[in-house]
């Protein structure tokens, strides 16, 4: 009921949005196309443990948080599961399991652990999870809630800009423009219209008019309004990020709307009988002992010998019986890397004529082994942004773009300028480019708007279809064409950065804490190469999915040329040598970026290297494209249609085929099976092929006494991985809510996402051709392994001091094995302290199910 003391208008409102932003936090965040980054879409419950967190999530969207056992069952006939990662698993969860007596069925005798695992393997699955927090249309059986979704995307839609025409009066806000045009809305009756005419002015009042028409009381408002969020996840979460931003649309607008229409719609809820949910029938433990007797063929089992089956699945509530399953599923494979890792380490060239920093990136770690496999190569992983969070300028001019983890700020302005004696080229590349983007801008406009398509068609189709029909059927030859005509009207200016804005002490500091980080402190080559990494593809509304997410999903080369500058300038290493890292004078650092669709890796700046390292840089070059064919071989193997695709010549120009071709929904896989994060020297995988599953950082603690470089890499690089890590594993086991459906309907929405079809949700995550090939998932969705070889004491410091890696290691978001030295045992973490990784955790804290719940 409604209290007294918020009866005043401006202390009911301000309750509201105090309301609305708590009701908010399970939001996660959904990016703009253009930056579209990796988040994690439970990021707002990682406080909680992440069983308990998938289960809160199926009452807030009636989204899985596993796999369904059905597919486990097909894994573990398949050996990606198998008995004894199933017993590993029950034995962690229920170490008193060991000590119980075995149980006799006829004349059979089974371990408890064999009854479970038996259960887990034939008995009925986990029911299908039911959305429990439901808006008052859900919960009479009304198609009201369809509606009021329709409508709202429908404006949503029209306010970011589908639309071929501005939506009018978008500037006075979503809000005010949605109640001028929503009472001429002819799909509405002309009663709801008649209502409409009568909505208040303010967002605000709208939206506790309606909840008090709705009969929501104070006390349930909250727990309401997370009904409603979670109704259209995606437009929720979208402009929850708008929120502040000075877009014109914010929550307590969007959430004014929805309810608005729900109790208008819906009329006096009262006269509409509630419509209880059937709960699914959750088999006892009797009926699931039972059903283990007729599945073994087991005769003569007294009544006795049931009971005590029983007594024994009653260990195993049905709730826990897919995260038991995805356990299991993780011990594979974790324990078959930490074995691959504890080998003896293989050595790299006794001295390097060339270091390669890649990108942390999965897609580096098959560029960096198969590169290790020629003479004289050290390879290292770093962060793809290299340290240096920039705000970048090309020579073009526009707007600048953040080139920088989301969860920092950028701390240098950086513009690119002709270089000496290439002003003119430079003219007329942005003449060439100005005039392109007219022609590219008209084009689209005439598409858009309301008779010129038919004018478009008489006077350029001539030209388009034979164009159509060139991307279509060889997309190589048209992209060649395309990019020699585009060198002829805009040609490519060589550019140098202004990185002097910056003073030398903030340079030379980035200087050390870069090199110190990666470990890069000693040995230097002639060449080092910084390879920041980015994916040119056709067609695709998703390509900032496959960029750099730690350049703000972007590419990386503007990153990796800012920072070689920096370490090339002799002040810098001046003030480095001062502090005790001396770059002798013949090492060059240069800059090069890895395009993961086609495995090219381009060397960029090439005007600027001198003459003494021209021949260098001209065998990398050479050996970076054989290298790079290797690699798109090896990936051919696993692309839908090039499977047939042997020679490394040839797979180069299948890959650079794909990329270019604007009908294809497979361009690349990109993190598609991404399940670790080592921390180490490179040493300790070298030689190992890890299939690019892995991020690769390099980590040398013998040159970070004081753990903060090891600080640094935990809670940054870390954390992005993570969020990558959670975007592929909820894409693939919730791919309707989580994910982004299947490419083949998606519309675009402005610049803000995609929609499945012409309406409906904006959509979170991947598209399923990103993480599956029809039926067959390419994604293993598994937590991340954080495995890192440092002083154990140094990792407990390092935790105990940042809450958000308490959260991440503590609730089981992701997993953390260690060891001090390349010789000791793998250890893992918990709350409780280290254990030895291949020992059960007979203290492991296991939530009951009315907790989870």
């Amino acid at each position: 009921m409604s209290n007294p003391l918020f009866a005043d208008p401006s202390t009911r409102r301000a309750q509201l949005r105090s309301e609305i932003t708590l009701a908010a936090r399970i939001l996660p965040t959904h990016y703009p196309l253009e930056t579209f980054i990796a988040v994690n879409p439970l990021a707002g419950l990682e406080a909680t443990p992440f069983e308990q967190a998938i289960r809160r999530s199926g009452d807030l969207y009636g989204a899985r948080g596993t796999l369904p056992e059905k597919t486990f069952r097909e894994l573990h006939r398949d050996g990606r599961i198998t008995d004894a990662d199933l017993d590993e698993a029950l034995t962690r969860r229920y170490p008193n399991l060991l000590d119980r007596p075995t149980v006799r069925l006829g004349e059979r005798e089974f371990t408890p652990i064999e009854l479970v695992r038996g259960d887990l393997i034939h008995g009925r699955p986990a029911p299908e999870p039911l959305r429990r927090y439901r808006i008052r249309s859900e919960q009479v059986g009304s198609d009201v809630a369809v509606t009021v979704d329709t409508q709202t995307a429908k404006w949503c839609s029209a306010f970011f800009g589908a639309g071929a025409w501005p939506m009018p009066s978008r500037e006075a806000g979503f809000y005010m423009a949605w109640r001028a045009l929503a009472p001429s809305d002819p799909s509405l009756t002309r009663a709801a219209r008649a209502e409409l005419r009568s909505v208040a002015e303010r967002a605000d009042d709208a939206a506790l008019a309606a909840l008090s028409a709705l009969g929501i009381d104070d006390d349930a408002r909250i727990t309401y309004l997370q009904a409603h969020l979670t109704r259209l996840p995606g437009w929720a979460a979208h402009v929850h990020w708008c929120t502040g931003r000075g877009v014109g649309i914010e929550l307590m607008e969007y959430l004014a709307v929805r309810l608005t229409y729900e109790s208008l719609l819906l009329g006096d809820h009262r006269r509409h009988r509630r419509l209880d949910q059937i709960a699914p029938h959750v088999p006892s433990a009797r009926e699931r002992a039972t059903r283990l007797i007729d599945v073994w063929g087991l005769a003569q089992v007294s009544e006795t010998e049931l009971a005590a089956a029983a007594r024994v699945l009653t260990v195993l509530p049905m709730p826990a019986r897919e995260m038991l399953w995805q356990n299991a599923f993780e011990c594979h494979y974790r324990n078959d890397l930490l074995a691959g890792l504890s080998r003896a380490p293989a050595r790299g060239p006794a001295r390097a004529h060339t270091q390669v920093v890649s990108c942390i990136d999965t897609r580096s770690e098959g560029l960096r082994r198969h590169l290790e496999s020629l003479d004289g190569y050290q390879t290292l992983g770093f962060a793809g942004f290299f340290a240096v969070a920039i705000r970048f300028t090309d020579l073009l001019g526009g707007a600048a773009n953040d080139l920088c983890p989301v969860l920092i700020s950028p701390s240098l302005e950086v513009r690119e300028a002709p270089a000496p004696r290439s002003e003119r080229t430079a003219a007329r590349q942005l003449a060439g480019a100005r005039s392109l983007a007219g022609a590219e801008s008209a084009f689209h406009a005439a598409k858009e708007s309301f008779a010129a398509p038919f004018v478009l068609a008489e006077a350029a189709g001539w030209a388009a279809g034979p164009l159509s029909a060139a991307k279509t059927f060889t997309p190589a030859i048209s992209a060649g064409v395309r990019r020699r005509l585009r060198g002829l009207v805009a040609p490519h200016a060589p550019a140098v950065l202004d990185v002097e804005t910056m003073p030398l002490a903030e340079r030379a500091l980035f200087a050390r804490v870069a090199l110190t980080t990666m470990g890069l402190v000693r040995g230097f080559g002639r060449l080092v190469v910084l390879c920041g990494h980015g994916s040119v593809t056709e067609n695709n509304p998703y390509q900032a999915a496959l960029d750099c997410g730690a350049c703000g999903g972007q590419a990386g080369g503007p990153n990796a040329r800012t920072a070689a500058a920096i370490l090339n300038q002799a002040e810098v290493r001046e003030e480095l040598r001062q502090a005790g890292t001396d770059i002798p004078e013949q090492t060059y650092f240069i800059a090069a970026q890895h395009d993961t669709a086609s495995d090219r890796v381009s060397i960029l700046d090439f005007h600027l290297i001198p003459g003494s390292h021209l021949d260098d840089v001209r065998r990398l070059d050479a050996d970076l494209t054989t290298v790079g064919a290797s690699l798109a071989a090896e990936r051919c193997a696993a692309l839908p249609g090039a499977r047939w695709v042997k020679s490394p010549r040839r797979a180069a120009r299948h890959v650079a085929a794909r990329s270019a071709d604007w009908a294809q929904v497979y361009p690349e896989w990109g993190l598609a099976g991404n399940a670790a994060f080592v921390i180490a020297p490179r040493e300790i995988s070298l030689g190992t092929d890890l299939h690019r599953r892995v991020f690769l950082h390099s980590y040398d603690a013998d040159v970070d006494p004081d753990g903060s470089a090891l600080e640094t890499i935990l809670t940054a690089p870390l954390v992005v991985a993570q969020w990558i890590n959670c975007q592929y594993y909820f894409s693939t086991v919730a791919p309707e809510v989580f994910g982004a459906g299947t490419k083949t309907i998606h519309n675009v929405v402005g610049t803000v996402g995609v929609m499945a079809g012409p309406s409906g949700d904006l959509r979170l995550g991947l598209p399923w051709q990103s993480v599956a090939e029809g039926d067959r998932l390419r994604h293993e969705p598994l937590r991340l392994l954080a495995v890192i070889q440092a002083p154990l004491e140094r990792i407990d410091t390092v935790i105990a001091q940042n809450p958000i890696l308490q959260h991440l290691f503590g609730n089981d978001w992701v997993g953390l094995a260690a060891r001090a030295d390349s010789g000791g045992p793998w250890q893992r973490w918990s709350i409780n302290g280290w254990r030895s990784w291949f020992e059960a955790d007979s203290t492991a804290s296991i939530p009951d199910e009315e907790t989870v719940r």
